[in-house]
């Protein structure tokens, strides 16, 4: 192979190599987003459970402040806690879907950095590979 052609597969592989790196920096962006979205939702859910515990509590202390005797009042406020319950698992359930689909995501990425990285390494072989048959041919033409 004369030293032309071993220059420009060089050149054509470590373009390519580049390309690859280029798309695991962008990768790992996406990661990062992505971890920091679940983090916001994992917020948020926590936020909806400590909203529902606040407005569960004052239900409750209601509850007990009523006379025994009294049903028409603890039924209302027994209907408003079940009321309350629909509401905010409604919510919860809905940002469990949102998490859902952002590990979906992050599980397709971590499958494309795998076969990025499993790309790579065969590519920086077959250079590796080209370097090393360049150095021996170059030590075969040295008198």
């Amino acid at each position: 192979m004369g030293y032309a052609l071993f220059a420009q597969e060089k050149l054509a592989l470590t373009g390519i190599i580049n390309s690859i790196q280029l798309q695991q920096t962008q990768r790992s962006n996406e990661q990062y987003r992505l971890a920091t979205n679940t983090l916001s939702l994992q917020q948020q859910i926590s936020a909806i459970n400590e909203e529902k515990s606040r407005e569960s509590a004052v239900l409750y202390e209601q509850l007990v402040g009523i006379d025994i005797d009294n049903s028409d009042d603890r039924e209302k406020i027994n209907a408003q806690l079940s009321a309350l319950d629909s509401k905010y698992e409604t919510e919860i359930q809905a940002v469990n879907r949102k998490m859902q689909q952002v590990s979906q995501k992050e599980t397709i990425i971590e499958m494309e950095v795998k076969r990025l990285d499993t790309k790579l390494t065969a590519l920086q072989k077959q250079l590796e590979a080209i370097e090393e048959a360049e150095g021996d041919g170059i030590e075969a033409a040295t008198p």
